[in-house]
């Protein structure tokens, strides 16, 4: 949600992507994933502030990560229009790493309004610094889940395994323990969410 709060200092808008398409669907064919066209998808379903909408269907690679636009329909009005953001997410082994390219809200004539974050890398670098801070935190135990990010990462891993999506994904059943064995349940749970291909 941090995201949300960093429209000042950045570029003019760049582009527009017309909004349509709007599903929440829990099911969806492997197919569909990245596949060229809007396909939205629900994050909760609950359509709380915390619910956000991922476009499964037009996300893409770049380089070492998903690009995915993700937008907020539930914020409180005082928030003013939807806020949309386009993110970078690496699906790693100990969970998603992301970061915003571009922020921007959806116009009232129903178009996303994106502006460019100024520089990406240093997006990157922060995260990447903050990641390293949550893991000592976490004693380096981390997890995806059934927020935003982590269901990009769960769509891409059913697409490489030429599997059906389905929405929320297994819970982890790992305990609320350091033990050896609780890491490794903790880790074969995160290695279904990690793609073993790239997205064409």
């Amino acid at each position: 949600m941090r995201s949300l709060l960093r429209i000042s200092g950045v570029l003019s808008a760049v582009c527009t992507i017309l909004v349509a398409n709007v599903s929440v669907a829990e099911n969806v064919d492997q197919k569909s994933i990245a596949g060229g066209s809007v396909k939205w998808v629900s994050s909760s379903g609950d359509k709380s502030p915390t619910d956000a909408m991922v476009d499964i269907g037009s996300m893409r690679q770049v380089g070492d990560a998903l690009e995915v636009i993700i937008r907020w329909p539930y914020m409180p009005a005082p928030y003013g229009p939807d806020a949309v953001e386009k993110d970078h997410i690496i699906c790693r082994a100990n969970g998603a790493l992301s970061f915003s390219v571009a922020d921007g809200h959806v116009s009232p004539d129903g178009h996303y309004q994106f502006k460019n974050v100024p520089d990406p890398a240093s997006q990157r670098a922060q995260a990447e610094k903050r990641a390293s801070q949550m893991a000592k935190i976490g004693n380096r135990v981390s997890s995806y889940g059934s927020d935003p990010r982590s269901l990009a990462c769960w769509a891409a891993a059913r697409k490489c395994a030429n599997e059906a999506f389905t929405w929320p994904p297994p819970p982890n059943r790992t305990p609320l323990e350091y033990t050896d064995e609780a890491r490794k349940m903790n880790d074969d749970y995160n290695k279904s969410f990690v793609p073993a291909c790239k997205l064409e």
